[in-house]
């Protein structure tokens, strides 16, 4: 991958890297929320950006990505 694109997947906000994570892995919203432990509904809701997910739910999800919860959501203090 070129430096340029890591560049931009860095510092897209959290919501456009899960969406680009799901995307990469192959998976439907519906297979990404069943993994990260939620239903469509509320899956749909976070990488749209429309809710945040809460601490919990955070951790699933970069467990689901396999990833660390700061390359998706940072070092944010939020929920």
């Amino acid at each position: 991958m070129g430096r340029k694109i890591e560049e931009m997947i860095a510092n897209a906000p959290w919501y456009k890297k899960m969406a680009i994570l799901r995307i990469l892995q192959g998976w439907t919203q519906e297979e990404a929320a069943a993994r990260c432990g939620t239903d469509q509904r509320i899956y749909w809701n976070w990488e749209n950006g429309v809710s945040y997910p809460r601490s919990l739910s955070r951790r699933a999800i970069a467990r689901a990505f396999g990833v660390p919860v700061e390359e998706i959501f940072g070092s944010e203090k939020v929920g």
